[in-house]
């Protein structure tokens, strides 16, 4: 008796709804879900990438913190620092090589930090880039240290030139 009914009638019409309006309905409510999920993706990324600002932030923070408490925690460091900061001359050999490395350290800190602000990821409130270059140009020192290794520094040019005081 199934074999002998005829033809099957569309679905659609047995509801009376003509098959474009459905297809158009159908496709409406498809594209909304895929809208909804670019703007829940959206979301989602945006707070990723808060999430991951701020761990920068804090892990920066650490870093600077660990630096400068190695000095504060070490009188004759500082001492070096103090007077490196004022003229190269005044160290001797391995006063130098410790305000060397010291100095090193700090411009890796700028070097990572003015990457993260030209790349426009970072969002901090201290710019600890701008207060190493700060630094570099107004201690006698500093200046001497930079310009000595002015031919073999391997951070970025811009920083360099903003070191040197030319930019």
């Amino acid at each position: 008796a199934l074999l002998s009914a005829g033809p099957r009638r569309p679905f659609t019409r047995s509801l009376g709804v003509n098959r474009e309006a459905l297809n158009w309905w159908l496709t409406l409510l498809a594209n909304l879900g895929v809208l909804g999920g670019l703007v829940f993706v959206g979301l989602e990324l945006r707070q990723n990438t808060n999430q991951l600002r701020a761990e920068g932030a804090h892990s920066v923070t650490e870093i600077v913190n660990s630096l400068n408490a190695g000095v504060y925690s070490d009188p004759e460091l500082a001492e070096i620092v103090l007077r490196g900061s004022d003229g190269l001359t005044a160290l001797n050999e391995v006063e130098r090589e410790r305000f060397d490395r010291f100095q090193f350290s700090r411009l890796n800190i700028a070097e990572y930090m003015f990457d993260l602000e030209t790349a426009g990821v970072s969002n901090l409130n201290f710019a600890y880039y701008e207060f190493v270059v700060r630094e570099f140009n107004t201690r006698p020192g500093l200046r001497a240290l930079i310009r000595e290794y002015q031919a073999g520094y391997v951070g970025s040019p811009e920083l360099l030139e903003l070191l040197l005081g030319e930019g």
